[in-house]
């Protein structure tokens, strides 16, 4: 049937095979919106069975981390075990703990059972009995944050045994912590067997491949294999979100929910995918896809009667109309409708009348407004261009960052001051909110980000200050401050806001407030050594002329001399204590280091030259001149040779070696002693931890002990680091900047 056949066809049957075409497509759209509708629910059930699958396994984590959170908590709180730990009695925590951990680990699954002596050395692995000593702070934060808080801290860790679930607790022994222990189970494929034993399902455990390799390896499993692609894993390790899928395996059509698995800290990292068989459902599925077929059959047959019955009635009717409406389309304006009735048609062609009169009343204003369209819109084009200019400029050349955040967090624009501020470029922050949280510092980090979604959720003005970590890793102290946007319907649009660098008001206070308390602490020494060393003036010189009145036989001259050594040595201490809390200005020259090293180790040698001591240096002849106090760093070196020679038992060799380590001069001095603790090396640079005469029994010479070392040494701008080595050998490693 060609076009022109088409066009010669009735009115009637005009009305009638369109209706009839819409009608097929109404019973055809009916019976797809009703089979999709209920796939769309059976997906849902399956989402929400998923979704529960999933709550149950982190359940199931939470329940051994708790179960190993509580049998931590009664070993540290064993009287035996705490006392022996305090002793650091391996021997006797073994036998105590060793038959329980076997039992542990055959029935319970009990992986690790670990104490560490702070700040987070490996002490003692009832799980690996040989294996101790390893110092673990780098990457160990449970351990960390159960010593800092000083309560128990639980999660998903890894460690030396690899992944698991730990628990850490402290141990107090006397009311003092004496370390930590913790208790590890497993996270491998008997904690997934046995989920599938209790729930049906089956699970695969996913963490981050190789750096570089952008596929996610398998670290647990009860499948040969999983469905989750290296795209998929990426996107729910980035986002945190739940990722709902189906597809084939093992021959089977499984529905599959993959979820981030995140450690003690919420820090996201491993990925799980559980999945279950849906053959049941879509047989299901199926079935009702077939019965929905034959309803919609009969629905399309009583649509086609009713619509011939609907056509021949009006059709009469609506011919008159579309001659009406034929002549209006033909440009006959002034035509009007005839309205017989009341009925829709006539209500239709009296519509069709006033449509005409507006029309027409629209034609007219349209020909004036026409008149001056153009030179309005260039006007207005040219104003939002200027606008749009100048509001930029002033975004992107205030010195603070301005950034606006979607509802969700992610983060759509920052200004280029971020790279000023924090050293990273906009186009690197932007993107989901965890990239700009990674900046924030790791102590204030949880606090912000609970901050700004609470804003976020609630929709109020966020007004928060933290510290920031520039890319080269010093501090940039922030102050926040974002505000809401809601759009017509009030619904939270975005939220814009502004970053304050305060750094340097914060360092000012910072020193202000040093400052003040140095300078109250001189003026209340300087009191205090007043008030006492008056009193110890006035025994010392009624002391001495007692002694020049008695005979030398007489028994109270040995006593007054003994007072007068007392008096002595507690002046000696008083002026030591002075000089600890003197501050000392470092006059920075450019000096030869080799030189100034070289002078040192001549005048120890010349004032020791009488004891069985020696010094070795080992000097390197690269370095150039770096900045330095030449008479204050040889006071240093001076002072910790000798503090050297009264640990080694007043004989030995010390070893002095300079060198360079990037964009450092080194300094390091090396000895060995009869014996050093842990605890000797923490309090290294405290104040009278070593007894000898520091003040070389002169009134007027300056005192230059190892905690004032210390202090010239940051004078300099530089750190120095003590630590202990196999045989007690004692190492003192001094960087100083070469710029």
């Amino acid at each position: 049937m060609n076009l022109r056949r088409l066009q010669d066809l009735s009115l009637k049957w005009k009305l009638v095979i369109p209706f009839l075409f819409l009608a097929a497509m109404g019973a055809t759209s009916l019976f797809v919106v009703s089979y999709r509708f209920q796939a769309s629910l059976i997906h849902v059930n399956e989402a929400k069975r998923l979704r529960n699958q999933y709550q149950f396994f982190l359940n199931d984590i939470e329940f051994k981390k708790n179960m190993a959170m509580s049998l931590a908590y009664l070993v540290a709180k064993n009287p035996d075990v705490a006392e022996a730990f305090a002793r650091r009695d391996r021997k006797r925590l073994t036998e105590l703990l060793y038959p329980a951990y076997q039992t542990l680990h055959k029935d319970f699954g009990v992986k690790q059972f670990h104490f560490h002596v702070p700040p987070a050395t490996s002490f003692l692995r009832l799980h690996a009995l040989h294996q101790y000593g390893e110092k673990m702070e780098a990457y160990r934060h449970t351990i960390n944050k159960a010593r800092e808080t000083g309560a128990g801290v639980g999660g998903i860790e890894s460690g030396v045994f690899g992944l698991g679930i730990r628990s850490v607790v402290p141990v107090f022994h006397a009311g003092k912590q004496v370390g930590t222990v913790e208790i590890g189970l497993s996270l491998e494929e008997s904690l997934l067997e046995e989920f599938k034993r209790n729930y049906g399902t089956d699970l695969v455990l996913y963490v981050d491949g190789k750096p570089g390799v952008n596929r996610p390896r398998v670290f647990a499993s009860t499948l040969d294999k999983g469905l989750l692609s290296p795209e998929l894993f990426s996107r729910c390790f980035a986002s945190g979100g739940l990722l709902f899928y189906t597809g084939k395996l093992g021959g089977r059509d499984v529905a599959v929910i993959a979820g981030p698995v995140r450690d003690f800290s919420s820090k996201i990292i491993a990925v799980v995918e559980i999945s279950f068989d849906r053959s049941p459902t879509l047989a299901l599925l199926k079935r009702y896809g077939a019965i929905a077929a034959v309803i919609g059959l009969i629905g399309l047959a009583l649509s086609i009667s009713f619509v011939w019955l609907i056509s021949v009635v009006f059709t009469k009717r609506i011919g008159e109309v579309v001659a009406g409406a034929e002549q209006i389309a033909a440009g006959h304006r002034d035509t009007s409708i005839l309205v017989e009735s009341g009925d829709e048609l006539g209500v239709m062609a009296h519509a069709i009348n006033q449509m005409l009169t507006s029309l027409e009343a629209s034609r007219r204003k349209l020909r004036d407004y026409a008149e001056n369209l153009e030179l309005m819109v260039e006007e207005r084009t040219r104003s939002l261009k200027e606008s749009e200019q100048t509001y930029r400029t002033l975004v992107e050349n205030v010195p603070l960052i301005v950034y606006m955040v979607m509802p969700d967090g992610t983060a759509i624009f920052l200004n280029r001051s971020a790279a000023q501020m924090i050293g990273v470029s906009p186009q690197q922050l932007n993107g989901p909110h965890e990239v700009w949280a990674k900046h924030i510092h790791p102590d204030d980090r949880a606090r912000v980000v609970a901050q700004r979604d609470e804003c976020l959720r609630e929709g109020k003005d966020l007004h928060a200050e933290y510290r920031m970590v520039h890319k080269d890793g010093h501090i940039v102290y922030g102050i926040d401050h974002a505000v809401p946007v809601f759009g017509d319907d009030h619904e939270l649009i975005r939220m814009d806001g502004i970053v304050i660098d305060v750094t340097a008001h914060k360092e000012l206070e910072e020193k202000t407030l040093q400052s003040e308390e140095l300078e109250t602490l001189s003026q209340v020494s300087a009191r205090l050594a007043h008030e006492v060393r008056n009193p110890l003036t006035s025994i010392g010189g009624l002391t001495r002329r007692l002694l020049k009145s008695f005979e030398t036989s007489d028994p109270r001259t040995k006593k007054g001399e003994l007072i007068v050594g007392q008096v002595e040595k507690l002046e000696k201490i008083l002026k030591m204590m002075l000089a600890y809390i003197e501050p000392h200005l470092a006059r920075l020259h450019h000096r030869d280091l080799n030189r100034v090293v070289t002078k040192a180790i001549e005048s120890i040698e010349a004032e020791l030259q009488d004891t069985d001591f020696s010094v070795k240096p080992y000097l390197d002849e690269r370095l150039h001149e770096i900045k330095l106090d030449r008479d204050l760093f040889e006071k240093v070196l001076i002072s910790l040779m000798k503090n050297a020679f009264y640990r080694m038992g007043q004989k030995g060799e010390i070893n002095v070696a300079t060198g360079k380590n990037g964009g450092y001069a080194t300094v390091t001095l090396a000895y060995r002693v009869p014996f050093i603790s842990d605890d000797d090396i923490e309090h290294f640079f405290y104040p009278f931890a070593v007894a000898y005469p520091f003040a070389g029994g002169g009134p007027d010479r300056d005192i230059m002990d190892v905690p004032i070392c210390k202090v010239v040494i940051h004078k300099h701008g530089g750190v120095i680091n003590v630590s202990k080595e196999d045989d007690n050998l004692v190492k003192i490693n001094i960087s100083l900047p070469l710029e």
